[in-house]
């Protein structure tokens, strides 16, 4: 089923006044905004989040996954590596240097799986997802805040565990189910 295309040339908001509040590594957005259906003045926050990158990589038949703390929600989640994109830095190069970073491996082949807003109603994340084949492990090498078990799971068992409930990273489940394309 093809999406409508009724609103593509539509503008629905005007933005009046815009504000940027940094609060530690995020900014919240405070726009005042003028919706255009109805002429209501509202306001708008959102937060401004850097680019960032997700990779599905593989290990023989071996998903590379790593169990995180994640502080905001008080749990170790199981995750695929990522993280944000450096100034200058191309989506793919981040890619690559994430997964070496956080799994030690180096890939050897990386396809795009495309992009994925995974909260776009709160946040304009962006989040570049890959496919990594890899075969060259040199060592990881965490950043300060990272505490992170890396685990090789089976790419069927990721499948289930994802199917179950058990595998809830965002990103991650997106860059799962956009690889079956490339997989089957």
């Amino acid at each position: 089923m093809a999406l409508s295309q009724t609103f593509d040339n539509m503008k629905p908001f005007e933005t009046l006044d815009s504000k940027a509040v940094p609060v530690g590594r995020l900014t919240i957005l405070q726009d005042d905004v003028l919706v255009a259906k109805n002429n209501t003045r509202i306001e708008y926050d959102y937060v401004l989040i850097r680019e960032g990158v997700c990779v599905l990589a593989f290990h023989g038949g071996d998903v590379l996954a790593q169990r995180q703390y994640r502080y905001p929600i008080r749990s170790f989640e199981l995750e695929l590596p990522g993280g944000y994109i450096d100034p200058g830095e191309s989506p793919e190069d981040a890619a690559r240097r994430e997964l070496l970073e956080e799994t030690g491996y180096t890939a050897s082949r990386i396809e795009s799986l495309g992009i994925v807003y995974p909260s776009f109603g709160s946040t304009n994340e962006k989040i570049h997802l890959f496919a990594a084949w890899c075969d060259t492990k040199t060592g990881a090498h965490l950043e300060k805040s990272e505490v992170i078990e890396s685990v090789e799971i089976p790419y069927e068992e990721l499948k289930e565990l994802a199917r179950n409930g058990e595998f809830r990273h965002g990103a991650g489940l997106a860059a799962l189910c956009r690889a079956e394309r490339l997989l089957s």
